[in-house]
Formats: C-alpha cells, sequence, structure tokens
C-alpha cells in the first residue's frame, strides 16, 4: 500500500501532544484504510483519561478497542470516529463509517469493526452512537415499563439522550434535573421536561445518575422510595463514595445498578452484540433535532491539549475536524 503519515492525541498526564505516526504496512484482505472526517470527544471519560484518574485495577475494563498505550501513562485514547473508507474490499470503498478509533487522521482497522453510516444520519450526528448506546444499555439494564416515573440527573450528552429514549417509550414519565438553568431550552426543544434541583422528584421507580458527581448517589438514596431503582451512568474513576449502606439502602430495598456500556445484560446477549447494539443506536439518531447537542464550534486536532485543560463548560458533543 502507499505510505502515509497520520496525525494522533496522545496524553500523558494532564499533558496532550499530537504525535505524527507512518502508516506503512500493507492490508489484509479484511482490513480497510479510513481517512478521518470528524473525531468526536467523550468528554466526562476522556477526561478522566486525560487527568490519570483511571484506577490501576480497571486498566483492562476501561481499555478502549483501539486504545495504544497504557492509562496514567502516555497513551493514545478515545472512541468516536468517522471517515471515509478510501483502501479496502469494494463493498466497502468510498462508503462512510463509524468506527470506536481514537482521535487520528487516517487509521487502518478490521471492517468488521466498522459500521456503515446510514445515509439519512449525518456524519457529525453519528459521533452520538457511543452515548445512545450507553443509554440503551441502561433501558435493557433497569427494564423500564409503562407508569414508570424516571428521573434523570445530568443534562449532559448521556443524561439527555436517555431522558430522550426514556420520552419516546409509552407510557413512561421522565424529568431531567440539572442545576444549570440553560439546559431548560435544550430540553424543552426535545420536548423533555426539566427541573433545576432535586426537591422535584416525587415517588420515584428509576433515577438514572447521569451527573459525573459522585456525592450525588447520597441525595438519590435519601429520595428513593421502597424497591427504586438507581442505575449509574456516571464513570467517577478513583473518585470514592460514602455511602450510608444500613440505612435506606437495605430497609427501602433499593437496587442499585452499575450500567457499563462495554457488556451488555445477560438477558440481552444471546440476541445481541457490541456491533449489533451499535447499528440499533445509529438507527435511533435518526431525528434531526438530535442535532442540538453537537456543538457548533468545531475544533482542530492542534486544539485537543488546550480544550482538555480548559474544560468543555456547555457539555454539548465537542467535535474534531480533520
Amino acid at each position: 500500500m502507499d505510505n502515509y503519515t497520520a496525525q494522533s492525541f496522545w496524553v500523558n498526564k494532564k499533558k496532550g501532544m499530537i504525535k505524527k505516526e507512518p502508516i506503512n504496512h500493507s492490508l489484509e484482505k479484511d482490513e480497510l484504510l479510513v481517512k478521518a472526517y470528524y473525531s468526536g470527544v467523550s468528554y466526562g471519560t476522556e477526561k478522566i483519561v486525560f487527568d490519570a484518574q483511571v484506577p490501576v485495577n480497571q486498566y483492562k475494563f476501561m481499555k478502549a478497542p483501539h486504545q495504544v498505550g497504557e492509562f496514567n501513562k502516555t497513551v493514545k485514547y478515545g472512541y468516536l470516529s468517522v471517515g471515509k473508507v478510501i483502501k479496502g474490499p469494494k463493498a466497502m470503498l468510498n462508503k462512510m463509517v463509524y468506527t470506536m478509533f481514537p482521535h487520528q487522521s487516517i487509521y487502518v482497522l478490521k471492517s468488521s469493526l466498522a459500521t456503515l453510516i446510514p445515509s439519512h444520519i449525518p456524519y457529525k450526528r453519528a459521533l452520538l452512537t457511543a452515548n445512545m448506546e450507553t443509554a440503551i444499555n441502561a433501558m435493557w439494564d433497569t427494564r423500564p415499563t409503562i407508569g414508570d416515573k424516571a428521573y434523570v440527573l445530568g443534562a449532559g450528552i448521556v443524561g439527555i439522550l436517555m431522558a430522550y429514549v426514556l420520552s419516546r417509550t409509552f407510557g413512561i414519565i421522565v424529568t431531567v434535573i440539572d442545576k444549570n438553568n440553560s439546559k431548560r431550552k435544550l430540553c424543552k426543544y426535545l420536548d423533555i421536561k426539566f427541573e433545576n434541583n432535586m426537591s422535584c422528584i416525587d415517588k420515584p421507580d428509576i433515577v438514572y445518575e447521569c451527573t459525573g458527581d459522585i456525592s450525588t448517589l447520597e441525595e438519590i438514596i435519601k429520595k428513593s422510595p421502597l424497591e427504586t431503582k438507581i442505575c449509574i451512568l456516571s464513570w467517577y474513576g478513583k473518585q470514592a463514595s460514602k455511602i450510608k449502606m444500613g440505612e435506606n439502602c437495605f430497609s427501602r430495598r433499593l437496587e442499585l445498578i452499575f450500567s457499563q456500556v462495554g457488556n451488555i445484560t445477560a438477558i440481552k446477549s444471546k440476541k445481541w452484540d457490541n456491533l449489533s447494539r451499535r447499528a440499533l443506536a445509529l438507527k435511533l439518531l435518526d431525528n434531526k433535532k438530535l442535532d442540538v447537542l453537537i456543538d457548533k464550534k468545531e475544533l482542530k486536532l492542534k486544539d485537543l491539549p488546550s480544550f482538555f485543560r480548559k474544560g468543555n463548560p456547555n457539555g454539548l458533543c465537542k467535535v474534531v475536524k480533520y
């Protein structure tokens, strides 16, 4: 194959850097060469990686599919990429695909690990796929049903998509709660009820924790009546929580569910795998209103080191354009 030079984003203990990488090996018949158009920042998880806050015992479980290097050292990490197949099997050539590759301008991967983007899904919206998969997993883990009252804490990308899926499921009452009152307009646009504090919680059946704030758990437990399900979608890294297990958790038979997207619940695993779930997530993104979750102000690859130092105050999906 022709020789290419890729540019990629790496981190090492709160420092980001752009590296050049040669790509000069011959493609196998089941491999693709993909030219990136966009990558997306999954800010909560990637910020933990950037800050070197990944617990040692979670290295194996949190490893991204195409990660290079080791957590809390020098690592190339990320899992939201959209690009065009420029070399590979004829059936895939010149097709746009979604992959779980890190932030990199051009790369090689197996064709089975690339998902074709349906023609009616805009490329940038496809960057929400992994977050939609998180919402799908949480639905499978919690199994909400008609008449359930659900509360979603945190109006970031995961929280909004969680509420979006719930609100489109017949007979479920859903409310998003976020301290940032500017999220009200966004929720209204998506026809989702919004409140800006937890005092509105009243006899919940399910509470979804998407704030990333470990202190929120104790407050949720206080407000949860008999047999409430508490589904945790945040990843806290090395943060530690002090939960009074002997009080309300015990007497109210509360159910704590840690919904981790890397694995599929046993009740669905016979019919679904990660790739088929990904295809489902892309189908569920077929609503132009969801473009409101994409930050219109795009980054270049060279901007990522300063972006992670400064933070992502608006909570929207940040797009890197190549």
